[in-house]
């Protein structure tokens, strides 16, 4: 590529960069392999930017590459998906278990969410089995709307929104035991 084609490059790269590194973190779990998985979608972008249509989204462009960098690179690793049992989930089982609970009575619901440490939803979102955990980061974190994270990783919409609602329903009852374990909720609370 030409000087001012690597120049235009690098100016629509550079605002997604930092997004794009905190995405590629929360899937690799590892600061040396999010590196590696960026530079390696940065790669693939520049050599295929001639395929990238002007006036379509760039955001969602980049991110499929790195969703499709990760899934190939990666895929080895995860020989078996992971099982997740879905009999226990309920709808809104959080704010469910947070109205049940006695020592909670003077803190408000928003009270109890801020007091969680950034680290604890951290861990809890990193905890959800790979599939789920992509669809809430690209959803929840990353903003993307449920057509373009469907475009993003190549799936249909209605296993987009499938995989949202148990990924958040999982990401409910892991921040419950992280709210029991700090204290928040005792074993009284009903179930």
């Amino acid at each position: 590529m030409a000087k001012e084609e690597q120049q235009v490059f690098s100016t629509m790269i550079e605002s997604h960069l930092s997004s794009m590194y905190s995405t590629a973190l929360r899937m690799t779990h590892n600061p040396q392999d999010a590196e590696d998985l960026v530079q390696e979608t940065l790669f693939k972008a520049y050599r295929a930017l001639g395929q990238f249509k002007e006036g379509t989204n760039f955001r969602a462009w980049i991110f499929r590459i790195l969703v499709n960098t990760f899934i190939t690179a990666y895929r080895k690793a995860i020989k078996q998906p992971q099982k997740v049992s879905y009999d226990d989930m309920e709808e809104f089982f959080l704010y469910k278990r947070l109205d049940n609970t006695t020592s909670l009575q003077e803190m408000s619901k928003e009270d109890f969410l801020d007091n969680f440490f950034e680290d604890d939803i951290k861990n809890a979102l990193e905890s959800l089995p790979y599939h789920f955990r992509l669809v809430v980061l690209l959803c929840d974190v990353e903003g993307f709307s449920y057509n373009e994270i469907a475009n993003i990783i190549n799936a249909p919409l209605g296993t987009i929104m499938s995989r949202l609602h148990r990924g958040r329903k999982l990401l409910q009852r892991q921040l419950w035991n992280y709210a029991k374990t700090r204290g928040y909720v005792t074993d009284d609370a009903k179930q």
